[in-house]
């Protein structure tokens, strides 16, 4: 039997486990400023003739047209929470320059079109290669030297292979293996490879039946798997709880991943798909979307999803981490740990 790939999807993808698909996803080209501008400045006018107000409302349709976001008046709203002053050109500069631009230009126009870019949102951020495949029990696959593997078992029977050693997986247990390897068996496994990058060895499991930190619309999070780094890639178990209704929102980069548990329904511009335990996903980066649940018992996860996030914008650094923060040889070191947290809470 031929294997199925789909490659490089544009909209959400959620298919029942089919052993032997993949879902390869490569680079898109980015957005240049003319095309974003092209689609989403519907005015006629030159633009730094135009009023604060109409450049305002200007703006809104573009992020809409880039699917930024989904109301037009999300631009300015957004804009007057940050900042909190009232002129626009004020609130530009404010901005910019509490994103790291330390001198803004003078013009609304080209504060506004740097804003635009320092944000993402004309030119996408560089997006990370990633391959989903579902193992097709009785068979043996070998997995790439110079990547790490992330993989959940759906069912016992799956063995996951390193250089010096086998390690059987149980169901409901995860994985992340870096480098060379190979899943084999005759159970049911997702593995997802993260190209070009290096992480760690790890098996966990099994899944909790909550999560410990808060998400958004009452859902909850547990962080399997933490970068190593700050910004290296992280996995994640999200729960959903009964007659949940998400606010539909998108993310910087690709999710993907597989439904552990429970049913929902994800909202999405593809329409309303229909997620179900064993069913993989996959959303493209800055893709709208919402995952919804129906009845359930109180207090219980309604739906349970395990999600792979190749990059991030948390983890540890060389200038802060437990090991370093808590060596003191200088009275700084007790000050130092205690900023921090205090300007963390």
């Amino acid at each position: 039997m031929s294997e199925r790939a789909i490659v490089s999807p544009d909209r959400v993808v959620i298919e029942p486990y089919s052993p032997g698909l993949t879902i390869d996803f490569r680079e898109p080209p980015a957005m240049s400023d003319a095309e974003a501008m092209r689609l989403g400045f519907a005015s006629g006018e030159r633009l730094d003739a135009l009023p604060d107000a109409d450049l305002r409302r200007e703006a809104g349709r573009l992020l809409v047209a880039l699917g930024v976001t989904e109301v037009e008046e999300d631009f300015a709203d957004s804009l007057a929470a940050f900042t909190r002053q009232e002129d626009f050109a004020v609130q530009l500069e404010t901005a910019l320059r509490r994103l790291g631009v330390d001198s803004p230009p003078a013009r609304p126009i080209e504060r506004l079109l740097l804003l635009l870019r320092e944000t993402g949102s004309l030119s996408r951020p560089p997006h990370h290669p990633v391959r989903l495949r579902c193992h097709r029990p009785g068979s043996a696959v070998t997995l790439e030297p110079d990547s790490t593997h992330y993989g959940y078992a759906l069912s016992d029977g799956v063995e996951l292979r390193l250089p010096r050693r086998a390690v059987p997986l149980t169901a409901n247990s995860y994985f992340s293996l870096a480098g060379e390897g190979g899943i084999s068996g005759d159970g049911r496994c997702v593995v997802i490879t993260r190209f070009g990058y290096r992480g760690m060895t790890l098996v966990g499991g099994e899944l909790e039946p909550w999560g410990r930190l808060n998400y958004i619309d009452g859902c909850t999070d547990t962080l399997l798997l933490s970068p190593p780094r700050r910004g290296d890639p992280c996995l994640n178990a999200l729960y959903f709880p009964p007659r949940t209704r998400q606010t539909r929102h998108l993310h910087p980069s690709i999710r993907c991943g597989v439904v552990v548990d429970g049913e929902g329904v994800c909202d999405s511009v593809s329409g309303s798909l229909p997620l179900r335990a064993g069913d993989i996903f996959f959303l493209p980066p800055e893709t709208m979307h919402g995952f919804n649940t129906e009845q359930g018992e109180d207090g219980r996860a309604a739906l349970t999803v395990l999600a792979f996030h190749p990059d991030s914008d948390f983890g540890p650094t060389d200038e802060d981490h437990p090991m370093i923060n808590r060596t003191y040889y200088r009275f700084l070191h007790r000050l130092g740990p205690l900023a921090r947290a205090r300007t963390a809470g």
